[in-house]
């Protein structure tokens, strides 16, 4: 069934990026980055469905890739600077190739049109070994506005804390709202939200999402086991604890379906009771089955009372066993973060924490989004 994925990410000198590298491996181009002579060749990458630029009407330079994303690094000056902004979107497989390009191309139009900027779109297909339904794409744009000599000012609204973060959650409502029209244009019966399962009052807990270190690493060790022939168990942290949430919501899911069959006996069982209690009155004997189904109906609230408070047992037992895990990790990491700030060269240490700890507050949301403990966690 159709997926929701919006993440919206920076690219940043901070952390030794450049915007022509990122749109080079993303489109698989070759391009050189003027700034400082470094060609990146990726032409021989496969993986890439298609690829191609959206640009405001009268900035026909935009189209050349080389030339939009040479501007982009020519213009920016510090070096901190954030020179691409990426919106990474999960494509319903339910859809062709053409309707799921149309679908990207609509998406990009609309950020263009909104914020003035370019972008530059690349539709990935599935990689060998994985989730066969992963079509996915990357849209990357400029982080100023768009001018037909050159490009303009900053768009700030993305960059600001308090703009930000509803301008972004807008943008996921606006993907849900395309993809659903599309499905429901072209007549498949799946549909995606963008809210989380507890805004939907869906009671389940959400699975994790990999990242491309954890899944790289669960498809190798896949393989390494079917090679010898044993059951593929999961690895990694995430992996293990997504594996752990989906039997819990299995759980949880057949614990309401045998709530539900057991309110439905009850019920039957009332309703058979009330028939025989209307001819037990008409004998006289009525008092005995009135009590009868008295008790019946206690019994019955007394289950459902039980499978309640067992479920949310379960629920509270599992949140808690999340966040122990998420705060051991997160002590973990912060460990060996330590040990390998004191091994670095103060130059190097000074770099290797500002990518960390970033001070830039739009980067603050974003890394936070990653940590297991969220913004606290990078606070502490």
């Amino acid at each position: 069934m159709a997926i929701f994925h919006l993440s919206v990410k920076t690219v940043s000198r901070s952390t030794g990026r450049s915007a022509v590298a990122a749109a080079a491996y993303r489109t698989g181009d070759t391009l050189t980055n003027e700034r400082d002579g470094r060609q990146h060749d990726y032409a021989n990458r496969t993986g890439v469905d298609d690829s191609f630029i959206i640009a405001p009407a009268g900035c026909e330079w935009a189209h050349n890739r080389s030339a939009l994303w040479n501007a982009a690094e020519q213009t920016e000056k510090r070096s901190n600077s954030v020179t691409a902004r990426e919106y990474v979107l999960a494509l319903p497989a339910e859809l062709d190739a053409k309707d799921r390009a149309d679908l990207a191309r609509s998406f990009a139009s609309a950020v263009v049109e909104r914020y003035g900027v370019a972008a530059d779109v690349a539709l990935h297909a599935p990689s060998a070994g994985g989730d066969d339904r992963n079509y996915h794409a990357h849209i990357l744009t400029t982080t100023r506005e768009v001018e037909p000599d050159g490009l303009g000012k900053k768009t700030r609204i993305l960059d600001a804390a308090k703009t930000g973060g509803p301008e972004i959650e807008s943008l996921r409502e606006l993907w849900a709202m395309q993809c659903n029209e599309a499905l429901e244009r072209h007549q498949k019966p799946a549909r995606i939200d963008h809210r989380s399962y507890e805004r939907q009052g869906v009671d389940e807990m959400p699975t994790m999402h990999l990242g491309p270190t954890s899944t790289t690493m669960e498809r190798k060790h896949k393989a390494e086991q079917e090679r010898k022939g044993e059951p593929y168990k999961p690895q990694t942290f995430k992996a293990q604890e997504n594996e752990r949430r989906r039997t819990l919501n299995d759980h949880v899911r057949e614990m309401v379906r045998e709530l539900a069959a057991t309110v439905r006996e009850v019920a039957e069982q009332a309703k058979n009771a009330k028939k025989s209690a209307v001819h037990a009155l008409l004998r006289a004997v009525g008092g005995q089955r009135r009590e009868e189904e008295a008790e019946q109906a206690r019994r019955a609230a007394e289950a459902r009372r039980h499978q309640e408070e067992r479920k949310e047992a379960l629920r509270q037992q599992a949140q808690k066993e999340a966040k122990d895990r998420a705060v051991r990790e997160a002590k973990e990491r912060m460990i060996d973060m330590v040990k390998k700030a004191q091994r670095l060269a103060p130059d190097a240490r000074e770099k290797f924490l500002g990518g960390e700890y970033p001070s830039d507050l739009f980067d603050r949301i974003l890394k936070a989004q990653g940590h297991p403990l969220g913004a606290a966690g990078l606070d502490a």
